[in-house]
């Protein structure tokens, strides 16, 4: 097995979990409560790998520290929307798999800030995504 697969597999499997354990998470707090809790477990990760990894932080380019910092920024603040998310709708059923359609803005921006380019396969892929948002939150 090709290591960025395996890798993937367990990224799924990570965030299937992630997507899973909130809606046990706010039986029992409110979703402010809950992100704090989750934000000192996403630290303890950071810190965790850092004494691990040993990265060399000094003279590390300030092109690849914004955007590294803002991606944390931005991951929280999509998991405090989340944590709303679930915590108003009836079922994490629909709350899950609508907000993992995050992809399609992936795509977007990489069409049009990296140049990237898809085939026409992949286009009729992200129009079904698409649909399924409709699917997904039809009630």
């Amino acid at each position: 097995m090709q290591q960025w697969l395996l890798y993937s597999i367990l990224a799924l499997l990570t965030w299937g979990v992630w997507g899973f354990l909130p809606k046990v998470a706010l039986g029992f707090l409110e979703p402010g409560t809950a992100f704090v809790f989750e934000a000192l477990g996403g630290a303890s990760t950071g810190l965790l790998f850092m004494l691990i990894l040993r990265p060399r932080l000094a003279g590390a380019p300030i092109m690849g520290i914004i955007p590294a910092f803002f991606t944390g920024v931005l991951g929280y603040l999509g998991l405090i929307f989340f944590m709303y998310a679930v915590r108003q709708a009836d079922k994490i059923s629909i709350v899950a798999p609508l907000t993992a359609l995050y992809p399609i803005v992936t795509i977007a921006l990489a069409l049009i800030f990296l140049e990237e380019k898809i085939n026409m396969v992949q286009f009729v892929g992200i129009v079904l995504a698409l649909i399924s948002i409709f699917l997904i939150s039809y009630q």
